[in-house]
C-alpha cells in the first residue's frame, strides 16, 4: 500500500484564459440577492475581442495537488479524465509536478473537463464557464480510497449524478480510519444546503469557503448574514474544527472556536485571480500539516495566492516550500 501525506480528491480541467476590457461590472439591481452582488455584463449580440488568450491547466483537484506537491508533500490525486488528448496533457502535468497518478480514473467514452475563463475588471476578476465532462461521471468507491495510506484528505468540488454517494464513501473512510479532512465544497454541495451537509461538517477538520460561499451556506440555514465574523461563529457551531473564509483582496480569516485570526492581503496588482482560492487553501493546509500553526498557515496561504494572481493560469505562480519559507523567514 502506497503512503502519502495527502490524498486530494477533485476535478482536473484544461482552461482557456480569455482577457478582455469590453465588459461592464454592475451592481445587482436585486438587492435581496446577496450571493450575487456584482455582475459582469457584455453588449448583447456583440463580438467581444480579447487582448490575450492562453491554454493552462486547472480544476480544483489538480490545482491543489500540484500546489501541495510543489510545497514538498507526497501527494496523490483522485480525479477523472476522458478518452481524449486533454487527458494525456493532464496526466503529464501531474507527472511533471510530482503528483501520483495511480488513482486517476479514465472514462474513454467521455471528454475531459474544459473551462472557458473570462478575466476582466481592475482586479482581473473572472467568470468561469465550465464543461464538467468526465468529472461529472466519476464514481468513487471505497476500494479506490483504500488503495493508499494517508493522514489527510483534501476534498474539492464534486459533480454529477454520483456526488452524494461519492461524498458518503469519502466520509465513511474518514470516520473509519481517523483521517483528517480539509474540505472546500463546490457549488453543487452548497446548493444542497446546511440540512444535508451538517452530518459531514461535524467530521471536517478544516472547512474552506470564500465569503460568497459562506453567505450561501448560512442562508440555507435560514439566516441572512453578511458579516464575516458572524459567518465564522455560525459555521463553527456546526462542528468543523477550523473554519477558514477568504475575502478576495480583503484578506482571509480563520476561527478555531477560541480566536478569530486574520491576515490582510497585500495590495498587489494581479493579472489573474483564477486559482487564487486553491493556492491559498493548499498553502494553508500545508502550514497546518507541517507546523500546526494557524497564523503561519494564513500567512502562507496569502503568500501563495498573492504569487498566483501575478501569473497567467491557476498553477504557474505556485510557490515551492523553499520560496514560501523564505517569505515566512523560517
Amino acid at each position: 500500500m502506497k503512503k502519502f501525506d495527502c490524498l486530494v480528491i477533485g476535478g482536473s480541467t484544461e482552461d482557456l484564459m480569455f482577457y478582455t476590457d469590453e465588459s461592464v461590472i454592475i451592481k445587482n439591481p436585486n438587492a435581496k440577492d446577496i450571493t450575487r452582488q456584482k455582475l459582469i455584463a457584455f453588449e448583447y449580440g456583440a463580438k467581444i475581442p480579447s487582448q490575450a488568450a492562453y491554454f493552462t491547466m486547472g480544476g480544483g483537484g489538480q490545482n491543489v495537488a500540484v500546489s501541495l506537491a510543489k510545497l514538498g508533500l507526497k501527494v496523490s490525486l483522485l480525479t477523472a479524465v476522458g478518452g481524449d488528448g486533454v487527458s494525456q496533457e493532464i496526466i503529464q502535468n501531474l507527472k511533471i509536478n510530482g503528483v501520483d497518478q495511480s488513482l486517476v480514473k479514465v472514462y474513454p467514452k467521455d471528454r475531459s473537463s474544459f473551462s472557458f475563463i473570462v478575466n476582466t475588471g481592475t482586479f482581473k476578476e473572472h467568470v468561469i464557464f465550465t464543461y464538467r465532462g468526465a468529472n461529472y461521471v466519476m464514481q468513487i468507491n471505497l476500494s479506490d480510497l483504500k488503495k493508499i495510506k494517508t493522514n489527510w484528505f483534501y476534498l474539492t468540488s464534486l459533480q454529477g449524478d454520483y456526488w452524494k454517494s461519492n461524498l458518503q464513501n469519502i466520509f465513511k473512510v474518514v470516520s473509519a480510519n481517523n483521517i483528517k479532512i480539509s474540505w472546500n465544497p463546490g457549488g453543487t454541495q452548497l446548493a444542497s444546503g446546511y440540512k444535508y451537509l451538517s452530518r459531514y461538517l461535524k467530521q471536517t477538520e478544516i472547512l474552506h469557503l470564500n465569503k460568497d460561499e459562506a453567505i450561501e451556506l448560512v442562508l440555507s440555514y435560514g439566516k441572512k448574514v453578511n458579516n464575516i465574523e458572524k459567518l465564522l461563529l455560525t459555521i463553527k457551531a456546526w462542528g468543523p474544527q477550523l473554519v477558514v473564509i477568504t475575502d478576495g483582496p480583503n484578506g482571509a480569516y480563520a476561527f478555531d472556536g477560541k480566536k478569530i485570526y486574520y491576515r490582510r492581503a497585500p495590495n498587489t496588482k494581479g493579472i489573474n485571480t483564477t486559482g487564487a482560492g486553491d493556492s491559498f487553501c493548499s498553502a494553508f493546509v500545508w502550514g497546518i500539516i507541517k507546523y500546526n500553526d494557524i497564523r503561519l498557515a494564513l500567512q502562507a496561504g496569502i503568500i501563495n495566492s498573492n504569487s498566483v494572481i501575478t501569473e497567467i493560469g491557476a498553477q504557474n505562480g505556485l510557490l515551492t516550500s523553499k520560496q514560501i519559507k523564505k517569505e515566512l523567514k523560517l
